[in-house]
Protein backbone atom coordinates (compact mmCIF):
# COMPACT_ATOMS: atom_id res chain seq x y z
CA UNK A 1 0.00 0.00 0.00
CA UNK A 2 1.26 3.46 -0.88
CA UNK A 3 1.15 5.95 1.98
CA UNK A 4 -0.58 9.25 1.46
CA UNK A 5 1.91 12.08 1.03
CA UNK A 6 2.39 14.07 4.20
CA UNK A 7 1.67 17.75 3.86
CA UNK A 8 2.81 18.61 7.34
CA UNK A 9 5.58 21.21 7.05
CA UNK A 10 7.87 22.52 9.71
CA UNK A 11 7.30 26.23 9.39
CA UNK A 12 8.71 28.52 12.04
CA UNK A 13 6.57 31.67 11.82
CA UNK A 14 7.98 34.74 13.48
CA UNK A 15 5.12 36.95 14.63
CA UNK A 16 6.15 40.05 12.73
CA UNK A 17 3.47 40.20 10.10
CA UNK A 18 4.56 36.94 8.46
CA UNK A 19 1.67 34.54 7.96
CA UNK A 20 -0.64 36.73 10.02
CA UNK A 21 -3.74 35.02 8.67
CA UNK A 22 -2.31 31.61 9.54
CA UNK A 23 -1.71 32.86 13.05
CA UNK A 24 -5.30 34.01 13.34
CA UNK A 25 -4.35 37.69 13.35
CA UNK A 26 -5.01 40.33 10.73
CA UNK A 27 -2.69 43.27 10.13
CA UNK A 28 -4.92 45.43 12.33
CA UNK A 29 -5.00 43.01 15.28
CA UNK A 30 -3.58 44.40 18.49
CA UNK A 31 -0.63 42.31 19.66
CA UNK A 32 0.50 44.44 22.61
CA UNK A 33 -0.19 47.57 24.59
CA UNK A 34 1.75 50.22 26.48
CA UNK A 35 -0.76 52.02 28.65
CA UNK A 36 -3.54 53.11 26.31
CA UNK A 37 -1.35 52.84 23.21
CA UNK A 38 -1.92 49.74 21.10
CA UNK A 39 0.72 47.91 19.05
CA UNK A 40 -0.69 46.22 15.94
CA UNK A 41 0.60 43.54 13.62
CA UNK A 42 1.14 46.30 11.03
CA UNK A 43 3.38 48.14 13.48
CA UNK A 44 5.47 45.01 13.93
CA UNK A 45 5.76 44.44 10.20
CA UNK A 46 6.82 48.04 9.54
CA UNK A 47 9.42 47.84 12.32
CA UNK A 48 10.72 44.56 10.91
CA UNK A 49 10.95 46.06 7.43
CA UNK A 50 12.83 49.09 8.76
CA UNK A 51 15.22 47.26 11.07
CA UNK A 52 15.93 44.00 9.24
CA UNK A 53 14.52 44.05 5.72
CA UNK A 54 16.86 41.28 4.59
CA UNK A 55 15.66 38.68 7.10
CA UNK A 56 12.05 39.70 6.43
CA UNK A 57 12.48 39.14 2.69
CA UNK A 58 14.15 35.76 3.20
CA UNK A 59 11.53 34.53 5.64
CA UNK A 60 8.61 35.65 3.49
CA UNK A 61 10.19 33.86 0.53
CA UNK A 62 10.82 30.71 2.58
CA UNK A 63 7.21 30.71 3.77
CA UNK A 64 5.93 31.10 0.21
CA UNK A 65 8.22 28.36 -1.13
CA UNK A 66 7.06 25.98 1.60
CA UNK A 67 3.41 26.73 0.95
CA UNK A 68 3.94 26.36 -2.80
CA UNK A 69 5.55 22.94 -2.39
CA UNK A 70 2.71 21.89 -0.09
CA UNK A 71 0.12 23.21 -2.55
CA UNK A 72 1.72 21.17 -5.34
CA UNK A 73 1.38 18.04 -3.19
CA UNK A 74 -2.25 18.77 -2.31
CA UNK A 75 -3.09 19.37 -5.97
CA UNK A 76 -1.28 16.17 -6.89
CA UNK A 77 -3.31 14.18 -4.36
CA UNK A 78 -6.55 15.60 -5.77
CA UNK A 79 -5.51 14.66 -9.30
CA UNK A 80 -4.58 11.12 -8.22
CA UNK A 81 -7.95 10.67 -6.50
CA UNK A 82 -9.76 12.05 -9.55
CA UNK A 83 -7.88 9.70 -11.85
CA UNK A 84 -8.76 6.75 -9.62
CA UNK A 85 -12.46 7.66 -9.79
CA UNK A 86 -12.28 8.08 -13.57
CA UNK A 87 -10.80 4.58 -13.89
CA UNK A 88 -13.24 3.06 -11.45
CA UNK A 89 -10.58 1.93 -9.04
CA UNK A 90 -9.14 2.90 -5.66
CA UNK A 91 -6.24 5.24 -5.07
CA UNK A 92 -4.03 2.42 -3.78
CA UNK A 93 -4.86 0.15 -6.71
CA UNK A 94 -4.13 2.98 -9.17
CA UNK A 95 -0.74 3.68 -7.62
CA UNK A 96 0.09 -0.03 -7.50
CA UNK A 97 -0.40 -0.03 -11.28
CA UNK A 98 1.35 3.23 -12.10
CA UNK A 99 4.28 3.60 -9.71
CA UNK A 100 6.39 0.46 -10.37
CA UNK A 101 7.32 1.60 -13.90
CA UNK A 102 8.25 5.03 -12.52
CA UNK A 103 10.37 3.65 -9.66
CA UNK A 104 13.88 3.85 -11.06
CA UNK A 105 16.69 1.52 -9.96
CA UNK A 106 19.54 2.93 -7.89
CA UNK A 107 22.71 3.22 -9.95
CA UNK A 108 26.34 3.03 -8.88
CA UNK A 109 26.87 6.56 -10.25
CA UNK A 110 24.20 7.91 -7.91
CA UNK A 111 25.76 6.14 -4.94
CA UNK A 112 29.18 7.53 -5.81
CA UNK A 113 27.77 11.04 -6.22
CA UNK A 114 26.06 10.93 -2.81
CA UNK A 115 29.25 9.65 -1.24
CA UNK A 116 31.37 12.42 -2.80
CA UNK A 117 28.90 15.15 -1.85
CA UNK A 118 28.83 13.95 1.76
CA UNK A 119 32.37 12.67 2.15
CA UNK A 120 32.97 14.84 5.25
CA UNK A 121 30.06 13.11 6.99
CA UNK A 122 31.76 9.72 6.54
CA UNK A 123 35.18 10.23 8.16
CA UNK A 124 37.46 7.28 7.57
CA UNK A 125 34.76 5.35 5.67
CA UNK A 126 35.40 4.25 2.11
CA UNK A 127 32.85 4.21 -0.69
CA UNK A 128 32.72 0.41 -0.49
CA UNK A 129 31.92 0.58 3.23
CA UNK A 130 29.20 3.19 2.80
CA UNK A 131 27.63 1.78 -0.37
CA UNK A 132 25.00 -0.47 1.36
CA UNK A 133 23.76 2.37 3.56
CA UNK A 134 23.62 4.87 0.72
CA UNK A 135 21.80 2.39 -1.51
CA UNK A 136 19.24 1.67 1.20
CA UNK A 137 18.68 5.40 1.70
CA UNK A 138 18.15 6.02 -2.02
CA UNK A 139 15.81 3.05 -2.34
CA UNK A 140 13.68 4.45 0.48
CA UNK A 141 13.28 7.65 -1.52
CA UNK A 142 12.24 5.97 -4.76
CA UNK A 143 8.51 5.38 -4.04
CA UNK A 144 7.98 9.05 -3.12
CA UNK A 145 9.92 10.18 -6.19
CA UNK A 146 7.80 7.93 -8.37
CA UNK A 147 4.61 9.32 -6.81
CA UNK A 148 5.71 12.90 -7.46
CA UNK A 149 6.62 12.01 -11.04
CA UNK A 150 3.15 10.56 -11.58
CA UNK A 151 1.51 13.62 -10.00
CA UNK A 152 3.50 15.84 -12.36
CA UNK A 153 2.33 13.85 -15.38
CA UNK A 154 -1.31 14.12 -14.28
CA UNK A 155 -0.90 17.84 -13.75
CA UNK A 156 0.62 18.38 -17.17
CA UNK A 157 -2.37 16.70 -18.81
CA UNK A 158 -4.95 18.58 -16.69
CA UNK A 159 -6.37 21.79 -18.14
CA UNK A 160 -8.27 22.97 -15.07
CA UNK A 161 -5.49 23.52 -12.52
CA UNK A 162 -4.98 27.12 -11.41
CA UNK A 163 -2.48 28.44 -8.88
CA UNK A 164 -3.83 31.40 -6.94
CA UNK A 165 -1.28 31.49 -4.13
CA UNK A 166 0.18 35.00 -4.26
CA UNK A 167 3.96 35.23 -3.90
CA UNK A 168 5.60 37.94 -1.78
CA UNK A 169 6.43 41.05 -3.74
CA UNK A 170 8.67 44.02 -3.02
CA UNK A 171 8.09 47.35 -4.70
CA UNK A 172 11.36 48.52 -6.27
CA UNK A 173 11.57 52.15 -7.32
CA UNK A 174 13.19 52.56 -10.72
CA UNK A 175 14.22 55.78 -12.44
CA UNK A 176 14.17 56.82 -16.08
CA UNK A 177 17.92 57.32 -15.78
CA UNK A 178 18.60 53.74 -14.69
CA UNK A 179 20.43 51.61 -17.26
CA UNK A 180 17.72 49.45 -18.79
CA UNK A 181 17.17 47.07 -21.68
CA UNK A 182 13.73 46.35 -23.14
CA UNK A 183 10.50 48.30 -23.58
CA UNK A 184 8.86 50.16 -20.72
CA UNK A 185 5.61 48.41 -21.62
CA UNK A 186 7.06 44.92 -20.97
CA UNK A 187 4.89 42.55 -18.95
CA UNK A 188 7.85 41.65 -16.73
CA UNK A 189 10.32 44.04 -15.15
CA UNK A 190 13.52 42.44 -13.90
CA UNK A 191 15.49 44.64 -11.50
CA UNK A 192 19.01 43.38 -10.84
CA UNK A 193 21.14 44.55 -7.91
CA UNK A 194 24.69 43.71 -8.95
CA UNK A 195 28.40 44.17 -8.23
CA UNK A 196 30.94 44.26 -11.08
CA UNK A 197 33.54 42.44 -8.96
CA UNK A 198 31.16 39.67 -7.87
CA UNK A 199 31.80 36.30 -9.58
CA UNK A 200 28.23 35.16 -8.99
CA UNK A 201 26.93 38.29 -10.74
CA UNK A 202 29.18 37.45 -13.67
CA UNK A 203 27.71 33.95 -13.71
CA UNK A 204 24.19 35.40 -13.92
CA UNK A 205 24.85 37.30 -17.16
CA UNK A 206 24.26 34.27 -19.35
CA UNK A 207 20.93 33.59 -17.65
CA UNK A 208 19.72 37.15 -18.13
CA UNK A 209 20.84 37.14 -21.76
CA UNK A 210 18.93 33.93 -22.35
CA UNK A 211 15.80 35.46 -20.80
CA UNK A 212 16.11 38.44 -23.15
CA UNK A 213 16.44 36.07 -26.11
CA UNK A 214 13.60 33.75 -25.09
CA UNK A 215 11.06 36.37 -23.99
CA UNK A 216 11.95 39.37 -26.16
CA UNK A 217 9.78 42.43 -25.58
CA UNK A 218 7.95 40.72 -22.72
CA UNK A 219 10.87 41.49 -20.39
CA UNK A 220 12.65 44.67 -19.35
CA UNK A 221 15.94 44.50 -17.44
CA UNK A 222 16.87 47.35 -15.09
CA UNK A 223 20.35 47.50 -13.56
CA UNK A 224 21.00 48.74 -10.02
CA UNK A 225 24.43 49.09 -8.45
CA UNK A 226 25.15 47.23 -5.23
CA UNK A 227 28.96 47.22 -4.77
CA UNK A 228 29.86 45.12 -1.75
CA UNK A 229 32.30 46.56 0.81
CA UNK A 230 34.62 43.55 0.53
CA UNK A 231 35.19 44.25 -3.19
CA UNK A 232 37.72 47.09 -3.28
CA UNK A 233 37.22 48.04 -6.96
CA UNK A 234 33.45 47.52 -7.13
CA UNK A 235 32.33 51.02 -6.12
CA UNK A 236 34.54 52.79 -8.66
CA UNK A 237 33.50 50.26 -11.32
CA UNK A 238 29.87 51.15 -10.55
CA UNK A 239 30.73 54.83 -11.05
CA UNK A 240 32.39 53.91 -14.34
CA UNK A 241 29.22 52.19 -15.48
CA UNK A 242 27.27 55.38 -14.85
CA UNK A 243 29.88 57.46 -16.68
CA UNK A 244 29.54 55.13 -19.67
CA UNK A 245 25.75 55.29 -19.40
CA UNK A 246 26.03 59.07 -19.75
CA UNK A 247 27.53 58.44 -23.18
CA UNK A 248 25.04 55.71 -24.12
CA UNK A 249 27.56 52.89 -23.66
CA UNK A 250 26.56 51.34 -20.33
CA UNK A 251 25.89 47.80 -21.54
CA UNK A 252 29.09 47.72 -23.57
CA UNK A 253 31.23 48.64 -20.55
CA UNK A 254 29.05 46.40 -18.36
CA UNK A 255 30.00 43.40 -20.49
CA UNK A 256 33.71 44.28 -20.55
CA UNK A 257 33.94 44.82 -16.79
CA UNK A 258 32.26 41.50 -16.06
CA UNK A 259 34.44 39.67 -18.57
CA UNK A 260 37.61 41.22 -17.09
CA UNK A 261 36.94 41.26 -13.37
CA UNK A 262 40.65 41.26 -12.60
CA UNK A 263 41.05 44.54 -14.53
CA UNK A 264 38.92 47.00 -12.57
CA UNK A 265 41.49 49.49 -11.28
CA UNK A 266 40.83 53.10 -12.31
CA UNK A 267 43.47 52.92 -15.05
CA UNK A 268 41.84 49.73 -16.36
CA UNK A 269 38.39 51.32 -16.39
CA UNK A 270 39.68 54.29 -18.41
CA UNK A 271 41.43 51.94 -20.84
CA UNK A 272 38.26 49.89 -21.32
CA UNK A 273 36.30 53.08 -22.03
CA UNK A 274 38.80 54.19 -24.65
CA UNK A 275 38.79 50.81 -26.35
CA UNK A 276 34.99 50.97 -26.54
CA UNK A 277 35.15 54.32 -28.32
CA UNK A 278 33.85 56.53 -25.51
CA UNK A 279 34.95 60.14 -25.38
CA UNK A 280 38.08 59.55 -23.30
CA UNK A 281 38.42 63.02 -21.84
CA UNK A 282 34.78 63.23 -20.76
CA UNK A 283 34.87 59.74 -19.27
CA UNK A 284 38.09 60.39 -17.35
CA UNK A 285 36.79 63.65 -15.93
CA UNK A 286 33.53 61.96 -14.93
CA UNK A 287 35.30 59.09 -13.19
CA UNK A 288 37.93 61.20 -11.45
CA UNK A 289 35.37 63.70 -10.18
CA UNK A 290 33.20 61.08 -8.50
CA UNK A 291 30.19 62.63 -10.23
CA UNK A 292 28.10 59.49 -9.86
CA UNK A 293 29.26 58.44 -6.40
CA UNK A 294 25.99 59.61 -4.87
CA UNK A 295 24.00 57.81 -7.57
CA UNK A 296 25.75 54.56 -6.65
CA UNK A 297 25.19 55.25 -2.94
CA UNK A 298 21.50 55.88 -3.61
CA UNK A 299 21.20 52.45 -5.24
CA UNK A 300 22.94 50.92 -2.24
CA UNK A 301 20.52 52.58 0.18
CA UNK A 302 17.56 51.50 -1.94
CA UNK A 303 18.80 47.91 -1.98
CA UNK A 304 19.40 47.84 1.75
CA UNK A 305 15.93 49.26 2.35
CA UNK A 306 14.22 46.48 0.40
CA UNK A 307 16.28 43.67 1.90
CA UNK A 308 19.22 43.18 -0.45
CA UNK A 309 22.20 41.86 1.50
CA UNK A 310 24.17 39.98 -1.15
CA UNK A 311 24.68 39.96 -4.89
CA UNK A 312 23.19 39.20 -7.21
CA UNK A 313 19.69 39.85 -5.94
CA UNK A 314 17.02 40.06 -8.63
CA UNK A 315 13.40 41.16 -8.40
CA UNK A 316 11.05 39.86 -11.10
CA UNK A 317 7.94 42.02 -10.89
CA UNK A 318 8.92 42.38 -7.25
CA UNK A 319 9.52 38.67 -6.65
CA UNK A 320 12.97 38.14 -5.16
CA UNK A 321 15.51 35.65 -6.46
CA UNK A 322 18.71 35.64 -4.42
CA UNK A 323 21.94 34.41 -5.94
CA UNK A 324 22.85 33.04 -9.35
CA UNK A 325 19.98 30.55 -9.49
CA UNK A 326 19.64 28.19 -12.49
CA UNK A 327 17.96 29.50 -15.63
CA UNK A 328 14.86 27.37 -15.05
CA UNK A 329 14.14 29.18 -11.76
CA UNK A 330 14.06 32.55 -13.51
CA UNK A 331 12.18 31.28 -16.56
CA UNK A 332 9.44 29.72 -14.43
CA UNK A 333 8.81 32.99 -12.59
CA UNK A 334 8.93 35.06 -15.79
CA UNK A 335 6.41 32.75 -17.47
CA UNK A 336 4.12 32.85 -14.41
CA UNK A 337 4.21 36.64 -14.49
CA UNK A 338 3.47 36.79 -18.21
CA UNK A 339 0.53 34.40 -17.74
CA UNK A 340 -0.72 36.45 -14.80
CA UNK A 341 -1.04 39.72 -16.72
CA UNK A 342 -2.61 38.20 -19.82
Amino acid sequence: MYQRTSVVCGIVAVSMGIGAAALGQSDRNVVGRVGDRAVTMTDLDEAWRSNDAASRMRMLQDLYDTRKRTLDIVIGEILVEREAVARGTSRDELLAQELPSRTLPVTSDEIRQIYEQNRNAFPGRTLEEMEPQIQAFLEQQRPMQALHAYMSELRMSADDVRIELEPPRTTIETDVNDPAFGPGSAAVEIVEFSDFQCPFCQRLIGTLEQLKTDYGDDVRLVFKDYPLPNHAQAFKAAEAGNCAHEQGKFWELHDVMFSKQDELEVADLKRHAGELGLDQSSFDICLDSGRFAETVSADLRLGQGVGVSSTPTVFINGRAVMGAAPYDVFAEIVQEEIDRVR
